[in-house]
């Protein structure tokens, strides 16, 4: 038996393979933007409180997101981090490239190396690309150039409202840089010395910005490593989401749901599917029927 709790069904307001016979999952991974996260003042509300009912009630519930964890923890709000005790721990950041456990200990630190940053940043300032590329480790940002208007509508979806810290290329050498953001998917398809899918993997981001990460890092990969810190499997965790950065993590989780506002090539990787969208609090309804809170 599953060391997930007990069996319940979903209800006639998804869509899927399958309408029941499966089990609350004791962890549930979340996507943030598009999917937790809305616009809508009320739906926003719902969510909120949604995520509260399920830490209360003992499960674990956790960001999974390709933001970085210093803009993540602050869609809850502050009433909701002091009532509820999560503080973004445990939590996936970075797309899988940061992996926190339950007392914040870092599980999994992907950095790109550094013969990939030497060539990337030498290909971005022989075309004079540097406003166009964002940097970041697990503490900050970091731009190679001081005109950061490119990006600026990106940074502000995800509430960063500083500027990115100025830095050479020597210095971003020795940061431990673990998500790269393009203004544009040719600044990086265009290097051919680098292959996709095994120097690097590439989701769409923010406004028409696309994020890059180590290697073959994904959600998915961040997922199976604080699973298997703690004995647990995909059967085991449940995922909510809407991005092409969601689509391993979909494949990979047992209970895998998408949003209604996913596009769908996306949906079609998830086991049900929502009718509520992001701004109808889908967040909520999924909590509702699979927790029954």
């Amino acid at each position: 038996m599953s060391v997930a709790a007990s069996k319940i069904c979903l209800s006639t307001d998804i869509f899927g393979p399958v309408k029941s016979d499966f089990y609350r999952p004791k962890y549930f991974a979340v996507d943030i933007d598009r999917t937790f996260l809305t616009h809508n003042d009320d739906a926003q509300e719902k969510n909120r409180q949604a995520f509260s009912r399920v830490v209360a009630a003992e499960y674990n519930i956790f960001f999974c997101t390709g933001r970085p964890l210093s803009c993540s923890i602050g869609v809850l709000g502050d009433n909701y981090i002091k009532s509820t005790g999560y503080s973004g721990y445990p939590g996936i950041y970075h797309n899988g490239a940061v992996v926190y456990g339950h007392a914040g200990e870092v599980l999994r630190m992907v950095k790109f190396s550094r013969d990939f940053m030497t060539a990337f940043c030498q290909y971005i300032e022989n075309n004079g690309l540097q406003r166009y590329v964002l940097f970041a480790d697990m503490y900050n940002f970091y731009m190679l150039d001081n005109d950061c208007s490119q990006l600026r509508h990106a940074m502000d979806e995800i509430n960063y409202r500083g500027d990115p810290l100025v830095v050479s290329v020597d210095d971003i050498l020795t940061k431990n840089i673990t998500l790269i953001t393009v203004r544009g998917a040719e600044i990086i398809t265009k290097q051919t010395h680098f292959v996709r899918d095994v120097d690097y993997v590439m989701k769409a981001g923010s406004i028409g910005c696309f994020d890059i990460t180590a290697g073959r890092c994904t959600k998915a990969e961040g997922l199976k490593v604080l699973l298997e810190k703690y004995g647990l499997g995909p059967k085991d965790c449940g995922f909510i989401g809407n991005g092409t950065n969601d689509i391993e993590a979909m494949d990979l989780c047992e209970l895998s749901f998408a949003v209604r506002n996913s596009e769908p090539t996306v949906a079609d990787h998830a086991k049900y599917h929502l009718n509520e969208t992001n701004d109808e609090a889908a967040f909520a309804k999924a909590i509702d029927i699979v927790y029954g809170l």
